[in-house]
This record gives C-alpha cells, structure tokens and sequence, in this order.
C-alpha cells in the first residue's frame, strides 16, 4: 500500500539523490511500481512492453532524482511519465515488431472482472482522457482513485485545504465523464470514479521491482531499446517544459496590454503544419480499440454517378465488417468484406441476388478493402486504411509525409464538427504504372486528396480524391459483360453485349479522371463488439 505521509516520498527521493540510497530508491519503487505497470500496459496492451515502459519510467526518475522540485507529487510524476514513455514506444519502430493486439484483449479480459463492464468501456480511453487533463487535476485523481488516498492525504500532498481538494477532485472526475460522452461511453461520474479506483492498479509481474531497482538505481547497463526510450520520453520532457514556459510568455505579453493581443490569440491548434495533423491523427486512430460509422460515398467518372451508403465496424487486432449498398451505376449492387480475425471474405453482386451470393476468400484485409474502394466511393476503405495502419488505403501515411505537396485551408464544419482541412497533390503522371492484363494505363496523372478532420478527435470527417489526366483503357471478356448483364437482368445475346461492349469502351475513352468523396457519420469509438457482430 502506499504510504499515508506524502512528504515520505519526498524524503525518499531526496536520500537517493544525495546519498545514493539503493534502499530508499528500492521503496519508492515497490511503493508505486503497480501505478506505472498498469499505466503502461493499458497503453499498449502488450506484457513485455509494459515491463520496459516501467523501466524505463524508473531510469528517469533516477536520473532526474536531484533536479525534482521539493513540491513534487510522485505518484502524479510517475503517471505523467509512464504516459510520455509508451506514446514514445508506440511512435517507434517498436511497436511494428512487438506490440501484438491480441496480447490487448487478453490482458484487459484477464485485468477485469467479467461483470464490471464499466472499466471495460473505460480503460482503452482512461489514459488518453487523463492526458488532456491539467496537472493539479491529473495530481488530484492519481492521488485519489489510483492511489486510493483520502482527502486529507491528498489536501497535504497537494498543499491546499481539504474543500478546494474535493472541488478540485470533483471538476477533474467531471471531466473525465465528459470525455468519454463525446466518445459514446455514458456514465456518471460516481460510475467511473468507483471503476477507476478498483482496477486502474493491478499487481506488476514478480520480480520486476527488483529488475527495476538493480537497472535504475545501480545503473546496470541498460539495452538499446531501453535507451532509446528513456532518451526519447526525456526529450519529449524537456519539449512540454519550453512549450509552458513559452505559453506562459504568452500570458504575460497578454496581461502587460491589449496591444499584444491581435498577435497573441491565435491558438497553436491553427499553426500546426499539414505533417503534424496527420501525425496526431495516425495517433488518435492507433489509440482506438474498435470503431464504427455510417458513411456515404459517391463515384464520379467513367460518364457515371454511382452513391453509395457504407455502414464500417473495427476492432483489433483484425476484425472488421464493412458493409455497402450502391445505386446509379449500371444497376444497384451490394457489397460486404468481413473478417472475425481469421480469414478474409468479400461478396459481391446485384442486390437483389446478393442474399444468395456466395463469398469469396481474399488474400487478406488489404485486398478486400481494394476491392471494396470504387463501389464504396472510397467509403470502405479509407477509414480502415487508417485504423488498421494499411498500405492500401491509408491517405494519413501520405500527409505525414514531409516531403510531400500539402497546404491546409480554410477551416470548415461537417456535420456540425470542426474540422482541419488539409490538402495533398500527388504527381503520379511520371510514376512507373503497374501491368495489368485487365487495364492498359499509359499514365495516372495527377491525384489530390482532402482530408476534412476534426479538431477535437482528430478522426476523418470527410474526404475527397480527385484523379485527373488519367490515359488508360480496358479490356472487358465476354464473360464479364455477361455477368453485367445478368445484374441488369438484360438477356445475354450477342446484340446485347456487343451493345455493352461498346457502351463501357466509350465511357472510358471519354473519361480521364475520377472523383471519390465520403461523408463519415454517426461514429462511435472504443465500443465492445462481439464475434457475431462481424459475421456476414
């Protein structure tokens, strides 16, 4: 349990800074040791991972031991840090090798009880809720629902009386549970505060306390991995310190006369480069534990308008279900890709017969989304593009990008969200085309891409792909203009195809470019799906 004075932390951290006290630093670990384990493993729901991340978190407070203010709040510390470490971990390469999604599912399911669905809905968002957060209010719930202290602990740690601490304590819970409301997870505040108090702790693995002490306090040679971690969260560190410090400039230019004021107000969410929105927006989607929306897309080219309403579930580590109905074309089809994790299914057809389809397995999730694309107007392929991190489909990759062709413009609303807008030219008409025995493209031209995000989320509202000075031709079988014919319930003779042939020829010799935009709605984050809700 954690000790009741919290001026014992202190004294704690100040005999290891001054006398090297392996022992009092070995108490400060086993003390809080649990705080950061569990923290971490939320983060990325992988063992291993979190055993690093913990070490890690440990070797900084060893090193940054004497240079700590005599106010400090550890177990808040700690918590900020573990937090910075495994956003650093889950940004390297790292995380492409070892994190495993499966590894998240198990750990939550074994973390909570099977009954106490509230933590469920809440864990994969506690932390990133924690982090927006400021730090006395982070201090108080750390101190209160992680730590389980009372007020009268908390009001000395804090150094403030008793009913500012229970206000402050109060304000924080509140937003939290707003928080998590924007992202569909409803409960009240006492709710989420007794779910927090009982699980956010669980006992770290034996003996890493001790890996700990002996890596942190004695200085044991540490490896690459772990010193890439600490270097990297103790850079981010000193970032978010120049970055208050700088605001605080700010704030006093404001106070010292209104002449500042017409430089001063615009927020810094209004200067980040087209780079740093996609990056953020890479990180809220790898946040994600599952997603959901209803979409609409629309397919411009070819002399044909086809819309399309798309309704998209995902969840790690690999399920999805992504399911769409299209009208305008030559008759009105519809579509579904699915996966409960194991293989990959599409089946496609008229949709009047599509009951009665049979699927098709694909090579895996990549293509089905590919398939997917055209007839979704986009739809179906590019928020998974950006969920599941795929090279197919994934336009956030291309924005991240800092050699790329992106500008941003004009803020605009969709749906009633406020949304960055950001814009990517791509010159593909130089590019090396693929060989296809079905498509003779002679060149790709030029592909612009706009992405509407929103501000607060930083999840897709709305995109827009626009392809032009496109050259290319294609081949059409007798046996796929039959199979078109069937769809339109036309009669398969040799006037009628010859009459489709002919048809499909002039809209492609007449058409150069495409234009793909979807609309994302009704989303919902970080909901518990079961198998069934991904089977056909």
């Amino acid at each position: 349990m954690p000790a009741t004075d919290p001026t014992d932390d202190r004294a704690l951290l100040r005999q290891f800074a001054t006398e090297n006290s392996e022992a009092a630093f070995a108490t400060l670990v086993a003390r809080h040791i649990g705080l950061v384990h569990s923290a971490a493993l939320r983060q990325t729901g992988d063992p291993h991972a979190a055993e690093e991340i913990t070490q890690a978190v440990f070797i900084i407070l060893a090193r940054k031991a004497g240079s700590l203010g005599g106010k400090v709040v550890l177990p808040g510390w700690l918590y900020h840090t573990a937090r910075l470490t495994a956003a650093n971990y889950l940004r390297t390469e790292i995380r492409r090798a070892r994190r495993e999604q499966e590894a998240h599912m198990n750990s939550l399911d074994n973390e909570t009880p099977a009954d106490d669905e509230t933590w469920q809905q809440i864990a994969p968002l506690l932390d990133t809720a924690m982090g927006g957060l400021n730090e006395a209010d982070r201090n108080a719930i750390v101190l209160r629902f992680f730590e389980n202290k009372s007020m009268g602990e908390i009001a000395a740690a804090l150094d403030a009386p008793e009913a500012t601490v229970r206000k402050r304590v109060t304000r924080a819970v509140e937003r939290l549970r707003k928080f998590f409301t924007q992202r569909g997870v409803t409960l009240t505040a006492a709710a989420i505060a007794g779910a927090v108090s009982a699980n956010s702790v669980q006992a770290p693995p034996v003996g890493l306390a001790a890996t700990v002490t002996a890596t942190a306090a004695k200085g044991t040679l540490i490896s690459a991995t772990l010193t890439t971690l600490v270097k990297g969260t103790m850079k981010a560190m000193t970032w978010l310190k120049l970055k208050f410090a700088a605001g605080v400039g700010v704030a006093a230019l404001l106070a010292g006369g209104a002449a500042t004021v017409a430089v001063s107000q615009t927020g810094g969410s209004d200067k980040l480069t087209v780079p740093e929105i996609a990056k953020q927006t890479q990180e809220a989607y790898a946040a994600l534990t599952s997603y959901s929306d209803t979409a609409k897309g629309v397919s411009e080219g070819g002399g044909q308008t086809v819309e399309a309403t798309c309704s998209t579930r995902l969840q790690r580590p690999k399920q999805y279900r992504v399911e769409w109905v299209s009208s305008g074309g030559l008759y009105q089809s519809k579509g579904l890709v699915w996966s409960d994790g194991g293989a990959n299914y599409e089946v496609m057809d008229a949709a009047d017969k599509f009951a009665a389809a049979q699927p098709t397995t694909v090579r895996d999730m990549q293509m089905a989304f590919a398939g997917a694309t055209g007839v979704s107007g986009g739809a179906a392929s590019t928020i998974p593009g950006a969920f599941f991190k795929l090279n197919f489909g994934d336009k956030l990759g291309v924005f991240a990008m800092e050699r790329t062709e992106t500008k941003r413009q004009a803020d605009e609303k969709i749906g009633g969200v406020d949304c960055y807008v950001v814009v990517n030219v791509l010159d593909a008409s130089k590019m090396k085309v693929p060989k296809s025995a079905a498509v003779d493209v002679k060149s790709l031209g030029t592909s612009t891409t706009t992405l509407w995000i929103g501000k607060k989320d930083h999840l897709i509202r709305k995109a827009r792909t626009t392809m032009a000075g496109m050259s290319f031709a294609m081949k059409f079988t007798d046996k796929s203009l039959k199979v078109q014919l069937e769809r339109q319930k036309k009669p398969v003779t040799p006037e009628n195809l010859a009459a489709l042939q002919t048809e499909m020829e002039t809209a492609m010799a007449n058409n150069s470019g495409f234009v793909f935009t979807e609309t994302h709605e009704n989303i919902l984050a970080n909901k518990k799906f079961s198998p069934a809700d991904f089977a056909r």
